[in-house]
């Protein structure tokens, strides 16, 4: 699944000064420890099997005959919707360590470990892989035996570290870090990102995937991957260092928005092979999904102490992109902690996490 591993970022706790000469730091965190297996056996497993229960539920898309429900970690579960009051399911896609998944014209878009995948499904009743992308995401990262890393084991503890150490220095900008076979730590830049997929023709914004002009889009944490789709395959053109933190991705006309941390990224298309950056609207560090409509940009930032989204943000910003290269700000509006958008017979549906949803 994308390389793999979720990778979250979020502010490390420190839970005692640092010494008087300042020599040490104790800090609580996230320990990953590095799991490892034989990646070509998680090729292999077999993409169609039977229907299962859905216990870890991720992704909802709902097409013209049928829904699929994301299993966080495992595949996509396919459900029969030809009768929507009675929804049967009928199978499960198995797909290790994917996370979400994209829908545009019954062609699925995943991501599965390294690797980034098409399925058709045309033809619920039987799926079918159309290509598998290898290592799209990122190289190997391989233990002393030649097994490839997959995941991590996770625990929460508390160390103390010289403050010039390189995990201190790590933990400035993550609650993780990371370690191999070899107890050493894994740069957090290092370690493949996970994607999260949306469906085309629906206005939401927490995606990573995007589509246009026969070309699939995808962003990890610091870079934008392009893909040329075909009927019959599809193939890795270019990978583009776009800056860090990077979160979501919406496609609008010829161009991608993208959202980071701290800005709306916009990205010429016209030439679909070779995306470059038009122009940046900088604000306030934040989580950032964005939602471009026509002239108009709306971009949710959300912040909450833990959350990866340090900070004290939580507004709706609206921009008049009119002039691509220069947006600017219509209005903000404050919000309790926005999620993220939708846009349904032209109205504004904004998330409120735990407070509800507004219009």
């Amino acid at each position: 699944m994308k390389k793999l591993l979720v990778l979250i970022v979020c502010l490390p706790i420190l839970l005692a000064s640092c010494t008087k000469d300042n020599a040490t730091i104790s800090l609580t965190f996230k320990k990953g420890t590095a799991v490892y297996a034989d990646i070509e056996e998680i090729r292999t497993v077999e993409l169609v099997s039977t229907p299962r229960m859905i216990e870890n539920a991720g992704k909802l898309f709902i097409g013209e005959n049928y829904i699929l429900i994301g299993e966080n970690g495992k595949g996509i579960h396919v459900l029969d919707n030809t009768d929507p009051s009675n929804p049967i399911n009928i199978g499960f896609l198995q797909l290790p360590f994917t996370k979400e998944f994209f829908v545009d014209n019954d062609m699925i878009y995943a991501e599965s470990q390294y690797d980034f995948i098409k399925i058709d499904l045309s033809d619920i009743n039987n799926p079918v892989m159309v290509d598998r992308v290898e290592y799209a995401f990122a190289e190997a990262i391989e233990n002393a035996d030649g097994l490839v890393l997959v995941g991590f084991s996770y625990e929460t503890v508390t160390r103390s570290f010289k403050t010039d150490s390189e995990e201190a220095e790590e933990l400035k900008d993550s609650y993780y870090l990371y370690y191999d076979y070899n107890n050493s730590v894994i740069p957090a830049s290092s370690v493949p990102s996970s994607f999260v997929g949306s469906e085309r023709g629906v206005k939401g914004t927490v995606n990573k995937i995007a589509v246009y002009s026969n070309h699939v889009y995808v962003v990890s944490n610091s870079k934008l991957h392009t893909f040329q789709d075909s009927p019959s395959d599809i193939m890795l053109v270019g990978s583009t260092d776009i800056g860090w933190d990077n979160e979501t991705i919406y496609s609008e006309g010829n161009h991608l928005f993208i959202g980071t941390q701290s800005s709306m990224i916009i990205m010429d298309v016209t030439n679909p092979s070779s995306p470059y950056e038009t122009s940046t609207y900088n604000h306030p560090n934040s989580c950032d999904p964005v939602l471009p409509i026509g002239n108009i940009a709306y971009l949710t930032l959300r912040t909450a102490d833990f959350t990866g989204c340090s900070g004290d943000e939580n507004t709706l910003e609206v921009l008049d992109i009119s002039n691509l290269n220069n947006p600017e700000q219509i209005t903000s509006i404050p919000m309790a902690s926005p999620y993220g958008m939708t846009m349904i017979n032209n109205k504004l549906y904004v998330g409120e996490g735990k407070w509800n949803v507004n219009i």
